[in-house]
């Protein structure tokens, strides 16, 4: 073989290696954990298992805090999510719950969540963030599932979705509310700007930060008891 056609086969192999490697890094940017999948559609406030739990039982947000000051607005749309969901559930529980520990706990998830969800409002108003008309395809599955349900069988299920839907909703909270602009790190090269909204979300979550973790903990008390 010409030395000549050699070096041409070599460099055509040499070019679509590279083509190969750029197609996998696309990929791979293009499978983000915050882009859209089975279990995460994060404009919409849809949520990923962070523990696993067969994508069905979580009702919080997703595992990590989304980050950077862009990422406000989206934290307020995911927050605003797993309130109204919260209040849903809660009411759901009233009408199929058996034992009255379930019941006690959904009466506090309504009034609180109503009560965070309103807040919420409030502390982004003027920003163009409004209250979503309905649950997610994720958490109206819950709501769904749930409903099929009652008795005790309702009250293991709809306990287990509040323990792992607690700690997940912990997690993004307890991130965004000891955010400051030196810890977000930069976005897109340049420093992180606290902004109007990024210090209206901070400052919901810090407030609402004690209240989540009591529900956490009365979550797992009441799962613990039931048989």
């Amino acid at each position: 073989m010409a030395f000549q056609e050699v070096t041409m086969r070599l460099a055509g192999w040499g070019a679509l290696a590279c083509a190969a490697v750029l197609t996998i890094a696309c990929d791979a940017r293009s499978t983000d954990r915050y882009d859209d999948s089975p279990t995460v559609t994060r404009d919409n406030g849809s949520t990923t298992d962070r523990d696993g739990l067969d994508n069905d039982i979580a009702i919080g947000t997703s595992g990590q805090a989304p980050r950077g000051a862009a990422d406000a607005r989206r934290f307020a749309e995911q927050a605003m999510m797993a309130n109204k969901a919260e209040v849903r559930l809660g009411e759901l529980a009233g009408q199929r719950a058996q034992s009255a520990a379930v019941k006690e706990f959904a009466q506090m998830m309504v009034r609180d969540h109503t009560k965070g969800l309103n807040d919420l409002k409030a502390a982004v108003k003027g920003h163009g963030i409004d209250e979503p008309a309905q649950l997610d395809a994720k958490h109206q599955g819950l709501y769904d599932r749930l409903s099929k349900l009652s008795g005790a069988e309702f009250d293991r299920a709809y306990m287990l979705a509040m323990v792992d839907g607690h700690r997940e909703v912990q997690d993004l909270l307890d991130d965004r509310a000891t955010e400051t602009p030196a810890t977000r790190g930069t976005s897109g090269g340049r420093a992180a700007e606290n902004s109007p909204l990024d210090a209206a979300v901070n400052q919901w979550a810090t407030e609402k930060l004690p209240g989540v973790k009591q529900h956490l903990q009365r979550a797992e008390q009441v799962n613990g008891q039931l048989k």
